[in-house]
C-alpha cells in the first residue's frame, strides 16, 4: 500500500509533548519468586534471565525500554508488521489505557473453550513523558477522515502499512484514536525510546497498584485508596 502524496508525511512532522498512561502486570510482585526456595536463589535466577533477554542500548527505565527489546507478536501490532521492531504503546488518559487492557483480556476469554471462571491479576499503572519534534497526530487532518481504517476494530492492514511509511519518513512518536475506548479516547505510540524525557529527574511517575478481576462477562479494575475505592468496569458489549 503506497500512501504517496495522500498524506505527504515528510511535511506533517509536528512537535508533540505528552504524558502517557500505560498498564502492565504488577511490578511490585516478582513472577519468578515462587519458582525458587530463597531470596538468594531468586536473585540468581533473575540475573540468569536478564542475561538471555534481548539487549538494548539505553539507560532509560526498564518500563520504557522493555517493549522495544522483544520481537513483534505473531501478527505484529496495529502500527508494526511482524518483521519490524516493536513499538511502545500508551494512552492519553487512564480510562483509555484500561479499555485497551480490558478488550484483550475479554478477547482471550472469548477465544477459549475452557471454563476459566474468575481470574484476579495485580496490575501497575504508571505515567511516562514523551517529547519530540518529529511527531504526528493521526487524529487531525488530513488523517482524521481515514480514522475508520487507521483505527479499524478488526484489521491492521491499513495501519501497519501507514506505520511503515511513518518509520521511513522519520516519525518518532504519534497520537491516534483508540479502537477500543468508549467514550472515545486517544492513544500514543513511540517507535524509539529516545522520545522519552524525565520529569523531576524520573522517567516513570505516579505508579499505582490495581487489581484486575477478569471473567468472560466482565472486567473490573479496582484501586483501593486511603478513603475510598476507584473502580472501572468493562463488558463485552462495550467492544462490539
Amino acid at each position: 500500500m503506497n500512501f504517496g502524496p495522500m498524506f505527504y508525511l515528510d511535511q506533517q512532522h509536528k512537535s508533540i509533548e505528552a504524558r502517557a498512561y500505560r498498564v502492565v502486570e504488577a511490578q511490585h510482585i516478582s513472577s519468578s519468586r515462587d519458582l525458587v526456595e530463597s531470596i538468594d536463589e531468586h536473585d540468581l535466577l533473575e540475573e540468569l534471565l536478564e542475561e538471555v533477554k534481548p539487549k538494548i542500548s539505553t539507560s532509560k527505565h526498564y518500563l520504557i525500554f522493555t517493549p522495544f527489546r522483544y520481537p513483534p507478536l505473531k501478527y505484529g501490532s496495529r502500527f508494526g508488521k511482524q518483521y519490524e521492531t516493536s513499538l511502545w504503546y500508551g494512552s492519553m488518559d487512564l480510562n483509555t489505557a484500561l479499555s485497551e487492557v480490558a478488550y484483550y483480556r475479554l478477547k482471550f476469554f472469548a477465544d477459549t473453550s475452557a471454563n476459566l471462571g474468575f481470574s484476579e491479576i495485580p496490575m501497575t499503572v504508571f505515567n511516562a513523558y514523551i517529547k519530540s519534534m518529529h511527531g504526528l497526530d493521526l487524529t487531525e487532518d488530513p488523517f482524521s477522515e481515514h480514522q475508520d481504517k487507521i483505527s479499524d476494530k478488526t484489521s491492521y492492514e491499513y495501519s501497519q502499512a501507514l506505520g511503515s511509511e511513518m518509520r521511513k519518513s522519520g516519525i518518532k512518536t504519534f497520537i491516534f484514536d483508540s479502537a477500543r475506548s468508549a467514550p472515545p479516547g486517544k492513544n500514543i505510540a513511540a517507535f524509539t525510546p529516545e522520545v522519552f524525557i524525565q520529569r523531576d529527574n524520573q522517567y516513570i511517575s505516579n505508579m499505582q497498584n490495581w487489581q484486575c478481576l477478569t471473567h468472560k462477562n466482565s472486567i473490573e479494575f479496582t484501586r483501593v485508596e486511603i478513603s475510598s475505592k476507584k473502580r472501572f468496569s468493562f463488558y463485552p458489549a462495550d467492544f462490539e
